[in-house]
């Protein structure tokens, strides 16, 4: 029994990080189109470059986190483009 005690804990602590990680990547992404808005993905992936080559000294993310807010952004941006041609063919 002290096993699966242990292992909830680990899973528990495991979920959380999860959600943690998902708020600050949803977070920076609505801050980025907000800022940004059709350029956010290149400002995304510029931030990601700079961590990689070392240009960014003080850095609170890391290149991986600014993969996924990408990767979110473009997720969006498709869904977004995907409703936008969905209107235009239903019409007024």
């Amino acid at each position: 029994m002290p096993q699966s005690t242990a292992w909830g804990t680990i899973m528990l602590g495991w979920w959380r990080r999860r959600k943690e990680l998902q708020a600050r990547i949803d977070a920076d992404v609505a801050e980025l189109i907000a800022e940004h808005g059709n350029s956010a993905y290149w400002v995304a992936r510029d931030r990601a470059l700079e961590l990689r080559l070392h240009k960014v000294i003080d850095a609170k993310r890391t290149p991986e986190h600014w993969d996924r807010v990408r990767f979110q952004i473009r997720k969006r941006s498709a869904r977004l483009r995907a409703d936008t041609a969905t209107k235009l063919i239903k019409g007024p």
